[in-house]
């Protein structure tokens, strides 16, 4: 007698469930080519940043690697290092703002490129954190300078493929 009653419960259950709710339509379903054209001026905006932070990475690696960053020519100010380091940092935080504004806009629009941004989002922060815990020279920092060349060309490469992305926002399936 339980069989039944239990088998009515599990299968005559299903019949009141209620529809899965609806997921809102994708990102090529509508465009905004305006928002799309800002969205796409932002990440270039970003990767000209990029671009910027990777020189001032290389020329930290150069300060350091002649082993002149501890102190200033006539001994009064921050080193060379320190000036870069701080100019760098200004640089990242210029990245972050760009970034953010364009992750903002890309869940606006519901944008492919959102993933991608959120991934440029996490290296800004560690990358930011590196050039922080910089000290001006010695084998760490030689490291720490090493692995943030290659992370801001990666970001770079990331930013480039989110640019690709934010153009097929409005392009029509062929």
């Amino acid at each position: 007698m339980k069989f039944p009653i239990l088998a009515t419960i599990v299968f005559g259950g299903s019949a009141f469930a209620f529809p899965a709710p609806q997921q809102p339509s994708g990102g090529n379903s509508t465009c905004n080519a305006q928002k799309v054209a800002v969205l796409m001026g932002g990440i270039n905006a970003n990767l000209d940043i990029q671009a910027q932070e990777l020189k001032g990475v290389q020329t930290l690696q150069k300060l350091a690697a002649s082993n002149t960053t501890l102190k200033a020519l006539d001994g009064s100010g921050p080193s060379n290092f320190e000036l870069t380091k701080q100019n760098v940092l200004a640089i990242q935080q210029k990245g972050i703002d760009i970034r953010a504004e364009n992750q903002r806009l890309a869940g606006e629009l519901n944008s492919p490129s959102q993933m991608g941004l959120a991934i440029v989002a996490m290296a800004q922060v560690t990358e930011k954190m590196q050039v922080e815990m910089l000290q001006g020279g010695g084998e760490k920092d030689m490291k720490t300078l090493e692995t943030l060349v290659k992370e801001v060309e990666d970001g770079t490469k990331q930013n480039t493929m989110n640019l690709q992305m934010a153009q097929s926002q409005c392009q029509k399936p062929a």
